[in-house]
């Protein structure tokens, strides 16, 4: 039996946990030293090393092939897009509702996860959530990477992109569909980004709920080649 089958949820969250913040420690200081910035970290800023130039620089340390650049609320991300009643019905369906939660039971009424598959959702939230997509892709992207820090650089296991290359490789990047997930796609069919719920902590609360965005370490190899 593997290794991971015999820990707890909790345990493996408190390796999760340590993982995170040694990355967004002394492995993120190293980074910042071989790139000579000056590390800013913190979690209510994107920006983790600064230049000299001033450049501000994410950094993504991860032995995943995908790591978290984004999360934020439903309500936010409805808010910060001026979502129309269609493309937010759609946001709330696909990233699930925590009033669905049953306290007494511990387990979702209505729907599996709290949330509904793509094919469960009505066609018209659906087509209008793709236009919402497809007529920002750049300012979705940008939404996700840099929120309002002006990210200039991002760097991803030591490989760095300036966000004007990210943007530029997601030109001819095209929106992928699946029932829980949300990918941005190059020709090959490699996944540059995927969007999701977030589906994990506490359920029935509204982070479980929340829009996650990860930044796949196929874009970076892409603009490497």
């Amino acid at each position: 039996m593997p290794w991971e089958a015999q820990m707890t949820k909790q345990e493996m969250q408190e390796i999760g946990r340590n993982i995170r913040e040694q990355n967004a420690g002394p492995v993120e200081l190293a980074t910042c030293d071989k790139h000579n910035l000056t590390q800013v970290g913190g979690s209510r800023t994107k920006v983790d090393g600064i230049a000299k130039n001033g450049d501000k620089w994410s950094i993504k340390n991860t032995k995943s092939r995908s790591t978290q650049v984004h999360l934020t609320t439903q309500k936010k991300f409805i808010s910060d897009f001026n979502l129309s009643h269609n493309e937010s019905s759609f946001v709330r369906q696909f990233f699930g509702n925590p009033d669905y939660f049953d306290g007494l039971s511990g387990t979702y009424r209505v729907v599996d996860r709290g949330r509904y598959t793509m094919k469960q959702i009505d066609s018209r939230n659906v087509d209008a959530f793709k236009s919402f997509l497809e007529a920002n892709k750049k300012e979705v992207i940008k939404y996700f990477v840099s929120g309002k820090c002006d990210i200039n650089k991002v760097c991803y296991n030591d490989m760095v992109l300036s966000t004007g290359q990210i943007y530029d490789l997601c030109e001819s990047a095209n929106w992928k569909y699946n029932n829980t997930a949300i990918h941005l796609k190059n020709n090959e069919g490699k996944s540059y980004f995927h969007i999701q719920m977030k589906g994990s902590g506490t359920k029935g609360k509204a982070g479980y709920h929340g829009v996650l965005c990860h930044i796949h370490e196929h874009l970076f190899k892409e603009g490497y080649s």
